[in-house]
């Protein structure tokens, strides 16, 4: 079977913009987590700074916020990539319902005026509009699609770019996940539900406890404004044109738990795992190195430490467990696109990035502590587990090949 390479990569996370920034903030292991204040329930995030929504270049006009943060990461990785036939490009916009602040603004703006609503909006509602926007700009006319899967939906958007190299359909594929807007109302119904922490105090001195999932006591996710973009090229493609791999793709598979709900499935996760074992052909013995959906919220991740547990066994011979949102926050619909940008940059750079403020693991699970970890891994999971049993896994490979 043809090879898939990963050529590019783009990122805005952590409150930084770049790849070098971005990595520079994982080496440190620094949380870029921070009080915020504002009328919504939430009192501490993960904020980008203004860069990561201002590209550099031609934009359509009337771009949303959404559509700008995907161009400023999609021109990252398309430079890293170094492609030059934007025609024969596939586009997966990861993600849905990423322009809910905007929406619910203009609602409040034209409340009493419906008749003056602005024309534009009929666009900007919609998440095609972020794929119109990339199509333009980047100048790319080949298949164009939305992947939405929920927390999933990064992971969702590489098994669509997947199939289509396979079938050759297309030869090249930005994978992108915006940067998503969420109105006080979808924030409020978060925290209501249990699974985003509202940032309440410790009761003694003021202070807002870390943010660490895995530990006891958390009490749900912290929100962090990111974007990523993943380009995916066939070997033989890549290889015509001079390009040279970062890391493969060895599989992205996607299951569904056959149930509706936000309540987690550990049967349901260490299924999805071992389907991308097996289409990647390796023993669970092979991976060295697991980037955890874990949020924070208690119920899912001890989920996720079961299925962990139940694929690959415990001990001193278990795969290295981190888990990015712990510096990042909670990238919603892009985090797993920036949990697998960390986790190819680690690949490639030899390193574990910290789990900043751990203490010991009650979950069983070989995390990495305090301070970064050497590693010299040649396979790599990445999880990305959503609503709804929405639930999907991907293999990273960085074998001699690719660095």
């Amino acid at each position: 079977m043809e090879p898939i390479w990963i050529t590019g990569l783009g990122i805005t996370a952590a409150g930084v913009v770049g790849l070098p920034a971005f990595e520079a903030v994982l080496r440190a292991g620094r949380p870029a987590i921070a009080p915020v204040a504002g009328p919504g329930p939430l009192r501490r995030a993960a904020l980008l700074p203004a860069a990561a929504f201002a590209p550099a270049g031609p934009m359509p006009r009337g771009a949303t916020r959404a559509a700008r943060s995907a161009l400023v990461v999609a021109r990252e990785a398309w430079a890293q990539a170094g492609l030059q036939e934007p025609a024969a490009v596939g586009l997966v916009v990861a993600g849905h319902n990423l322009s809910l602040a905007e929406t619910a603004e203009t609602l409040l703006a034209q409340q009493g005026r419906m008749g003056f609503a602005p024309p534009r909006h009929a666009l900007q509602v919609w998440d095609s509009h972020v794929l119109g926007v990339l199509s333009e700009a980047l100048g790319c006319t080949g298949p164009g699609m939305l992947a939405g899967g929920h927390f999933s939906s990064g992971i969702t958007a590489l098994a669509q770019a997947a199939m289509w190299l396979r079938a050759g359909e297309a030869e090249v594929a930005l994978c992108v996940a915006p940067c998503a807007a969420l109105s006080t109302l979808e924030w409020q119904a978060f925290v209501n539900l249990g699974a985003a922490d509202p940032g309440g105090d410790n009761g003694q001195t003021g202070e807002l406890p870390p943010y660490q999932p895995f530990a006891p006591g958390q009490a749900g996710f912290v929100p962090g404004e990111a974007a990523a973009c993943v380009v995916l090229e066939t070997a033989a493609h890549a290889r015509g044109r001079g390009g040279r791999p970062l890391a493969r793709l060895g599989a992205a598979r996607l299951a569904m738990a056959g149930r509706a709900g936000p309540e987690p499935d550990a049967a349901n996760e260490a299924r999805v795992i071992r389907a991308a074992l097996q289409a990647a052909g390796l023993a669970a013995d092979a991976v060295g190195y697991i980037n955890a959906h874990a949020t924070g919220a208690a119920a899912g991740d001890m989920a996720e430490a079961e299925a962990i547990r139940a694929v690959f066994g415990g001990g001193a011979g278990a795969p290295w467990v981190n888990a990015t949102k712990a510096i990042t926050g909670h990238g919603l619909f892009a985090a797993g696109l920036v949990g697998l940008v960390a986790t190819v940059l680690q690949l490639r750079g030899g390193f574990l990035h910290a789990n900043p403020g751990i203490g010991a693991s009650p979950a069983g699970l070989r995390l990495v502590g305090r301070h970064s970890e050497p590693h010299d891994g040649s396979a790599a999971l990445c999880n990305a587990f959503g609503f709804d049993g929405l639930n999907g896994c991907a293999l990273i490979l960085n074998s001699t090949e690719n660095r």
